[in-house]
């Protein structure tokens, strides 16, 4: 049996790494999370592959949870809020990715599609109360594998999510999304590295020969 990592629940819960803050997206998180009021419920994040959308959807819904955030909008990182989010515990964030729990064997597994009972677990999720009366986050990424009932399933909670809530989508082919998930979000580009920034943070990954990689990679760390 199999089921989205974290999934609601206390500690213990297995999860994925929670991803540092990028360098080269700190100002566009900056002037996202600057108005909180006026982020988008459902927000389209997207870029090419290998730029770190991922990680900037989970610094959105870092600040979005945090409960003492800073004067600038951003999460301050040592909050209850912060410490379960990146423990990968937080009761009021889901994530649907393509990597799964396999409860049996004990070991994350990878699936091809984000079917739509995993769907439907995140629509539960939503219309629950928050438990540390807040935000309540979904992200989704890659959001071009939810299959096509998955995609159907999630239409009227992006048309009509509860109040507090936010479900980010991180896709790096939007092509492949349906029309009528793209037009029930408001799109995002997510910020594309500097060559000396994505450089800079090779070397720091322990990367040798960081300029010849990122030319191989078109410019994507």
């Amino acid at each position: 049996m199999t089921r989205e990592v974290p999934e609601d629940e206390g500690p213990g819960a297995p999860a994925v790494p929670w991803p540092a803050r990028l360098p080269w997206q700190q100002d566009a998180l900056l002037e996202l999370v600057g108005k909180r009021s006026r982020i988008p419920h459902a927000l389209l994040i997207h870029g090419r592959a290998g730029i770190g959308k991922h990680a900037f959807a989970l610094a959105i819904a870092q600040a979005l949870l945090c409960e003492a955030p800073r004067p600038d909008g951003t999460a301050c990182g040592e909050c209850a809020g912060c410490r379960y989010a990146m423990a990968g515990q937080h009761p009021d964030l889901m994530r649907l990715e393509r990597s799964t729990f396999d409860e049996e064997s004990g070991e994350q597994v990878m699936t091809e599609t984000i079917a739509i009972d995993r769907v439907r677990a995140l629509i539960d999720f939503v219309q629950l109360t928050s438990h540390r009366q807040g935000a309540k986050v979904a992200v989704i990424a890659p959001a071009e594998r939810m299959n096509a009932n998955a995609s159907n399933a999630l239409l009227k909670t992006l048309e009509e999510p509860p109040a507090h809530t936010y479900i980010l989508l991180v896709t790096d082919q939007p092509g492949r999304l349906p029309p009528t998930i793209v037009s029930r979000c408001s799109p995002m580009a997510a910020p594309f590295p500097p060559t000396a920034a994505a450089r800079d943070w090779l070397m720091a990954q322990g990367v040798k020969a960081p300029a010849i990689v990122l030319a191989q990679a078109g410019g994507a760390p």
